[in-house]
């Protein structure tokens, strides 16, 4: 009977309960860059090998170097973007600790007809502090593009992650975050 009334209490309070999420690049803007500088590079090489102009055939470096620079945009499986009771993950930051963070806000700009959205992460303490389980990365990928960047304000602490390029709306995600903030 004890156990009955249990799982009657703690199913309401579940329901309530902040869910775990985590969003990753949307692979499909990424994949006909990263995938297209790929082809070009190849194309050049093969035109600079063929025409023997050896500065053509190192030219080709420039888009593969592009390609790498935005290979993070194709991975899949691999979140860039995470919340759960712990933390917020920030791919290539770490597991920022949830009372480390002062508050959300989105910015909205507009570049012609695209809008680009930001999610600020105030923090209420510098951002190696604020860092609970940093994350490891090989050395070859931290040159990499990220999608994020810290701001040092004067006495603002802050982390900016673009949020267009990520699957997911941006509203939902600051939704999701809020909740976890207010638990």
């Amino acid at each position: 009977m004890a156990a009955n009334s249990e799982k009657e209490i703690s199913d309401p309070v579940a329901e309530f309960a902040p869910a775990s999420f985590a969003v990753g690049f949307d692979w499909k803007q990424g994949e006909s860059f990263v995938y297209g500088c790929v082809v070009f590079t190849i194309l050049v090489a093969v035109v600079g090998v063929a025409a023997q102009v050896p500065y053509l055939a190192l030219g080709s470096l420039v888009p593969l170097t592009i390609a790498y620079w935005h290979y993070p945009m194709i991975e899949k499986g691999l979140p860039q973007l995470a919340a759960d009771r712990s933390g917020l993950f920030v791919e290539r930051l770490g597991l920022i600790d949830w009372a480390a963070i002062q508050g959300f806000d989105l910015r909205k700009t507009s570049v012609r007809n695209i809008i680009l959205v930001k999610l600020e992460i105030g923090l209420n303490r510098p951002v190696d502090q604020a860092v609970i389980r940093p994350h490891q990365v090989p050395f070859w990928k931290k040159v990499m593009m990220r999608n994020w960047k810290i701001n040092h304000g004067g006495d603002k602490n802050c982390v900016t992650v673009e949020l267009h390029p990520l699957v997911g709306s941006p509203e939902e995600i600051l939704s999701r975050l809020q909740t976890f903030r207010s638990n």
